[in-house]
């Protein structure tokens, strides 16, 4: 295996401390979310979405650190694309997660208290899958039988995320709200199993990388 996947490795310190200020960032999106079911269209919970982008603008910066570190190394190309597509891949999720955060907001959205246990359970099936995707590229520097497992596990979720984006669309037509919300809450259920469905793609990246790896 090529030092450039090693533990001793400085880029990997740097993914690591990039995959750690992701996870926090993660933790401010549940919270911001939680914020959001507990207060509606709040002050905290504005406030909590700009907290939410600036935990994943620094994300960001460590981002471009490693990227710079990689370019200014004499590293093998195939290697250093496979880390530099994680990276990006997983900023998209991230990206997306935030995305939903600006919807709710901007659209001063409103949902049905009958609804709001749904939206929470997809939305932490959603999040607990990318949550699952960094984890799988973290250990992708020191166990890559296992990055196999998260594979599979992301696949689980993303499957049943798409389960739970067709009942809660029924449900939300099968409700007597006016075609208008009808059509936004559908488009916040399809936003966040984006998360998930993007979460997949990173964790068929790792499955590549990780196939290459063990050859």
């Amino acid at each position: 295996m090529e030092i450039f996947f090693s533990k001793k490795n400085r880029i990997y310190e740097m993914v690591e401390r990039y995959l750690n200020k992701m996870l926090e960032t993660v933790e401010l999106f549940k919270k911001t979310v939680e914020k959001y079911f507990e207060t509606g269209l709040s002050r905290e919970f504005k406030e909590m979405i700009e907290t939410t982008h600036l935990s994943e603008s620094m994300a960001d910066d460590i981002r471009r650190e490693i990227e710079l570190e990689m370019y200014e190394k004499s590293l093998i190309p195939e290697s250093r694309g496979d880390i530099l597509g994680l990276l990006e891949s997983t900023d998209e999720v991230m990206n997306k997660a935030q995305s939903v955060l600006y919807q709710i907001e901007t659209e001063k959205l409103e949902i049905p208290d009958e609804l709001c246990e749904d939206f929470l359970k997809l939305i932490h099936n959603n999040i607990s899958a990318f949550e699952v995707a960094i984890d799988g590229f973290r250990i992708l520097f020191y166990n890559l039988k296992e990055v196999r497992e998260k594979v599979q596990e992301v696949d689980k979720r993303e499957s049943s995320s798409d389960r739970m984006e067709r009942e809660l669309i029924r449900k939300i037509f099968a409700g007597s709200y006016d075609t208008g919300k009808k059509i936004l809450l559908k488009d916040l259920v399809i936003e966040i199993g984006n998360i998930s469905d993007m979460s997949e793609e990173v964790t068929d990246r790792l499955n590549i990388v990780a196939a290459k790896r063990m050859v």
